[in-house]
């Protein structure tokens, strides 16, 4: 049999160590949580040149297995946590024993939230030090002895039952993950004891101590209280194999599960796993950050407050202790919903309210305690209780009006969020925000809790961090401490296509601060609930947006309105079809965040799109670097920086950058500016010249060229296109210079190999012709693949140059800081 060292020894990737090493033992991979293999005898973790002669490296990847054994052990996952681990590399391996390490695992001293790939680095430091890494043998592959020695012991620990294992680390059952042991005791046993009592009283009796005993080789008796005793007979080799993974449950925590276990229905399940719904493992990490910055157990104090007044059903509450429900007020708009929250939170105070509409009045009379209110006694006296402290925990709605919608003849959403908090907005001259039922929320919280001692915790997108339209709610009313925070993917929720960040930040109400002098640093935390970095997200005035850096030139002259590179749009209502005096073409820039940058691009004449401007010779080099800006960003997308916003730059640009940027918009894929011939548009005829043609005529004079009518043309040329005349005598990096030569040999192929393309079907039928007509004129003919590939390669390096001064101008700031990696 050929060696596994040889098998595993030209492996160039991680991934390749564990394939090759499951197919070499004919394993079939089983990779659970980020777990690289596990099974119920051995978890396996595979690197693929780690060196573990450095015990620092060897800490480090136990580290790493010591978040999967605590996940295995506390999380909500039904699979035995396994008494053997296995850490191998092409050359080297090394097992431990779960249980050696499980003071590790079990402390809370250390950072748990972390991805299990990048481990806290107190409790690298701490494993580094303990006596148990030094007892490890390490097996080194290339010695034949020693990888026999390795094979042998993986055979043994692979073949060992789990009740051979003396000693294991049994779970804990909690009233956290009580649900997911529930289920599957009930599918062992549920069957077997079913006589009109639930099954969930029987697992009940079952979990706590001393209260379900077996009796005989097949029965078990269960005490379900008030002297009820029932015998029932199971298989007990299976009910010895549940018991030997868990352990009873502590009695402190028996009347938290049992308090907790009556919120769980099929109801509860059906509601939950909507669209819309905040998913839970957030709204109970939400929860922890809450006690990290109030205090664990902050409802024993009596002190606190507890109100979510956008509760739907309950989402955001599910994990609270059944302890602190008294002290929670659930309000929901739906009455529906509230009679839902009354019965899976009968210790809370639940209650239908429309918190946009109800009350209102006593916002502005709030000394006159005889006014009628229609929220609840009990909360209008803690409202009214200086020494009450508030916990505002809710994920408000998103509704938007949209006046300009109206006055096109579309359907707008103006009816939603036309409530009596809005007029109250309006009146206050808040502009934009109050369209938006989140920052109407917003507002009568600021109202509500004005002096008093409190925090909001809230979960929404990030745009009013930063967004243009907020701008007044942040200098009027939203001026809070900001205390902790994270972001989290929107695709965790179910049904959501869109990609974008989710927050969850605690502010402090009683702390006035102007968010534009605050850093908000969020912990970002990926689909599995895995912490892997942080973010800064920028606060800065909205007057230092980047689209309102250029200066735009009022529209003085009509040209055909376009809806895409050669296409005239038909539009006929909200037609753009204006142009600036010295326009050179149109620079379509919507949105201001990196959601929008797909909306970047050059267009020869009108664009019919709201957020684009003309060009001129005096905002040209602006325009460039904005294009080059919006758009290399784009090649970083992702769910983290998708809503952050650009700035203009915090520094003088150098003429370098600017030069770059000319050069790399005029080469980019999203410059379409084209060349065109006779358009017809409103009853007049329209000829569309190239401003951003590259090259001067004297140097094509001399190019050959496949189509007499373009040759024709060129020859009786005299005047030069704009991009062409600015080019001449600039200082041209060499990256630069790169992109210039590698596009003078694609237009040269381009004429030479005219005619043999399609070329009308792209409307080429002047000399000036665009870049975007050369490619789509040559793909389709199957023509100019080097010349193109050359070209967009040297973009590329230049693209490259261009991104770390992006960050370095202040145009946006850097997105995640990851955390070390073990």
């Amino acid at each position: 049999m050929k060696r596994l060292y040889d098998v595993l020894k030209d492996c160039k990737k991680e991934e390749e160590v564990k394939a090759e090493f499951c197919k070499y033992f004919k394993y079939k991979i089983n990779a659970f949580k980020s777990i690289d293999h596990y099974t119920e005898e051995i978890l396996f973790e595979f690197k693929l040149d780690k060196n573990f002669k450095n015990i620092r490296n060897v800490a480090a990847v136990i580290a790493q297995t010591m978040y999967y054994c605590r996940l295995l052990k506390y999380g909500n996952y039904t699979n035995p946590l396994p008494p053997i681990i296995a850490v191998i590399d092409k050359n080297e391996t090394f097992f431990f024993e779960t249980k050696k390490f499980s003071k590790f695992y079990t402390s809370n001293n250390y950072d748990w939230d972390r991805a299990a790939s990048c481990p806290d680095q107190e409790l690298i430091k701490n494993i580094e030090q303990d006596k148990e890494i030094r007892n490890i043998h390490i097996y080194n592959l290339q010695q034949k002895q020693e990888e026999e020695q390795f094979k042998e012991l993986l055979k043994e620990y692979a073949q060992r039952q789990l009740f051979l294992f003396k000693d294991l680390d049994k779970k804990v059952i909690t009233e956290d993950n009580f649900l997911e042991v529930y289920k599957q005791w009930s599918l062992l046993f549920g069957k077997y004891v079913q006589n009109g009592r639930k099954p969930s009283e029987y697992f009940l009796s079952d979990i706590e101590t001393d209260k379900s005993n077996k009796m005989g080789e097949s029965k078990v008796c269960f005490d379900l209280g008030d002297g009820n005793a029932k015998i029932k007979s199971l298989p007990m080799k299976d009910y010895d194999y549940f018991w030997s993974l868990y352990n009873k449950t502590n009695i402190k925590e028996i009347p938290l599960i049992r308090q907790k276990a009556d919120r769980i229905s099929e109801d509860y399940e059906r509601r939950f796993t909507g669209e819309f719904y905040t998913p839970i493992e957030f709204a109970q990490k939400g929860l922890q950050y809450l006690e990290k910055v109030v205090g664990k157990n902050w409802w024993k104090t009596g002190n606190y407050r507890f109100w979510d007044m956008a509760a739907g059903t309950g989402n955001l509450e599910f994990d609270l202790p059944s302890s602190a429900l008294k002290y929670c007020y659930i309000s929901t708009l739906l009455e529906d919903d509230a009679k839902y929250c009354k019965r899976i939170f009968p210790d809370a105070t639940c209650f239908q309210y429309d918190y946009l509409n109800d009350d209102i009045s006593f916002l502005n009379n709030s000394l006159n305690l005889d006014y009628k209110r229609k929220m609840p006694e009990n909360l209008v006296r803690d409202l009214q209780n200086p020494k009450i402290k508030w916990i505002i925990f809710i994920n408000p709605p998103f509704a938007t009006s949209n006046v300009t919608e109206k006055k096109v003849g579309k359907e707008s959403k103006d009816t939603v969020s036309m409530t009596s908090i809005r007029r109250m907005m309006t009146d206050d001259n808040l502009g934009e925000t109050s369209r938006e039922l989140f920052s109407q929320f917003l507002y009568r919280i600021s109202k509500e809790f004005k002096n008093k001692s409190a925090h909001l915790c809230l979960f929404s997108k990030i745009k009013y961090l930063n967004s243009k339209n907020d701008q007044k709610m942040h200098d009027i009313f939203f001026k809070y401490k900001y205390e902790k925070g994270f972001i989290f993917p929107s695709k965790s929720f179910q049904g959501t296509k869109e990609n974008f960040p989710v927050g969850f930040l605690i502010w402090n109400l009683s702390k006035e601060e102007h968010l534009e002098n605050q850093k908000i640093t969020l912990d970002v935390f990926n689909e599995n609930v895995e912490k892997y970095g942080t973010k800064e997200i920028s606060t800065s005035n909205s007057t230092n947006l980047l689209n309102m850096w250029v200066k735009r030139y009022k529209n003085t002259y009509v040209m055909p309105a376009m809806s895409s590179a050669i296409s005239v749009s038909n539009k006929t209502k909200d037609v753009r079809d204006t142009v600036a005096e010295g326009f050179l073409c149109s620079a379509m820039c919507c949105g201001n965040d990196v959601s929008h940058i797909n909306q970047t691009c050059l267009l020869s004449s009108a664009q019919c799109s709201a957020g684009s401007y003309s060009v001129t010779p005096e905002n040209f080099e602006k325009s460039m670097v904005i294009q080059s800006v919006r758009r290399i960003i784009d090649t970083t997308k992702n769910w983290t920086n998708d809503r952050d916003q650009f700035y203009a730059p915090s520094e003088i640009l150098s003429q370098e950058f600017i030069n770059d940027c000319v050069v790399w918009s005029a080469f980019a894929d999203s410059n379409n500016t084209v060349s065109l011939k006779d358009v017809k548009y409103k009853g007049k005829v329209y000829q569309i010249p190239n401003n951003l043609y590259p090259f001067l005529i004297k140097e094509i004079k001399n190019w050959q060229f496949s189509v007499d009518n373009i040759s024709l043309q060129v020859s009786s040329l005299n005047e030069d296109r704009f991009l062409a005349k600015w080019l001449q005598n600039k200082n041209l990096s060499q990256e630069a210079k790169k992109v210039l030569e590698k596009a003078k040999e694609l237009y040269k192929y381009f004429y030479k190999q005219m005619i043999n393309t399609h070329w009308m079907n792209f409307k080429i039928e002047n000399w000036d012709v665009g870049l975007w007509q050369i490619k789509q004129a040559l793909k389709q003919a199957n023509l100019g693949t080097e010349e193109l590939n050359n070209l967009k390669s040297a973009h590329k390096e230049l693209s490259k140059k261009l991104l770390p001064q992006i960050y370095k101008y202040g145009f946006i700031n850097k997105d995640i800081e990851l955390f070390d990696k073990e």
